[in-house]
């Protein structure tokens, strides 16, 4: 996949980086949108992008946001920008097209955005969008003004309604609120992946592996939604191989009196690894307990074995594999 980031020079034009993004295929078909979590709903836009693709045989794209638009405040993703390209670049898409979001972009009209985003940089000939798909200046843009644009323009303009689940309609706002909940499992058929987070395994207090449960200390991202405190049956994704975890997520109250950053330790279930320095990705599947401090080590140990029993109970009967597409 090909992703074309931009700046906006001092005449308002989109100047591509790499610069040869115009050259890259004569027309489109791009799905519009911020796309957090890429949830069933996104999936569905993207699904009628391909197919209308297909139908004038052209390149496909999507088109979204390095960075959060101000509607969606720090620290609130459910996934980071690099997450989404490696998500929409495994779904077989041609081009990812993305906008700093900066005051030049928020100020842009509804116009300038169809003409010289859509028009002149991405060469759209067919747009998709969700029902409810806002852009431009106080939102001021919306689906009937796109479709107003595409018929003087010669572009197709599709409309996609919107998924419902139970009775409520899928959105990165309702994942967002199970992930702070630690309703991971309802978030994960919502978004068809389990929620996750990747970094680097950091050198910690050591103290899991005294108790004979070594753990991969790895930080939340900055920008990302830190999920319900507490302990979560998970897998762990480490050189392409999902391995059977456990997850605590936390400030470790027993043990941490200083350190005000909350950190996840992810204990493999089978098997040691060297892990210290390399990149990991750790997937949550299930809400165990939350987060509590105890008396001793020795109950803490106790309870660790008890939640590890869980976690293996969990992963014996789980009916579907975990998927991790995406994430890699």
């Amino acid at each position: 996949m090909n992703v074309w980031n931009c700046i906006i020079n001092k005449d308002g034009k989109l100047i591509s980086t790499p610069s040869m993004a115009s050259d890259a295929g004569s027309s489109r078909a791009v799905a519009l949108g911020y796309f957090d979590g890429i949830h069933l709903g996104h999936q569905k836009i993207f699904a009628t992008m391909l197919e209308e693709a297909k139908k004038y045989n052209i390149r496909t794209a999507v088109q979204t946001f390095e960075n959060p638009p101000a509607s969606k405040s720090q620290n609130n993703l459910i996934t980071t920008y690099p997450e989404r390209c490696r998500m929409v670049s495994h779904m077989g898409i041609d081009d990812l097209f993305a906008l700093p979001f900066n005051e030049k972009v928020k100020g842009m009209s509804p116009e300038t955005f169809m003409d010289v985003c859509l028009k002149e940089w991405i060469k759209a000939k067919v747009v998709v969008v969700g029902a409810d798909y806002h852009f431009g200046k106080d939102r001021a843009g919306d689906v009937k003004a796109l479709k107003a644009w595409g018929k003087k323009n010669d572009v197709t303009v599709v409309a996609v309604d919107p998924i419902n689940y139970e009775d409520r309609r899928i959105s990165s706002s309702w994942v967002r609120e199970l992930i702070a909940s630690g309703e991971v499992e309802m978030a994960e058929k919502l978004l068809d992946h389990p929620v996750a987070f990747s970094g680097v395994v950091e050198k910690g207090q050591q103290i899991g592996r005294k108790l004979g449960f070594p753990t991969a200390n790895i930080r939340i991202p900055e920008q990302k939604i830190v999920p319900k405190f507490g302990v979560y049956v998970s897998a762990y994704l480490l050189d392409g191989v999902v391995y059977p975890s456990i997850t605590n997520i936390g400030l470790r109250p027993t043990v941490n009196k200083d350190d005000e950053s909350p950190l996840t330790e992810t204990m493999i279930l089978e098997g040691h690894y060297q892990l210290y320095g390399t990149n990991g990705t750790v997937m949550l599947l299930k809400f165990v307990r939350p987060e509590q401090q105890f008396g001793s080590l020795d109950e803490l140990k106790d309870q660790m074995q008890k939640d590890q029993k869980k976690a293996w109970d969990y992963h014996k009967s789980r009916q579907i594999p975990v998927r991790f597409e995406g994430y890699v």
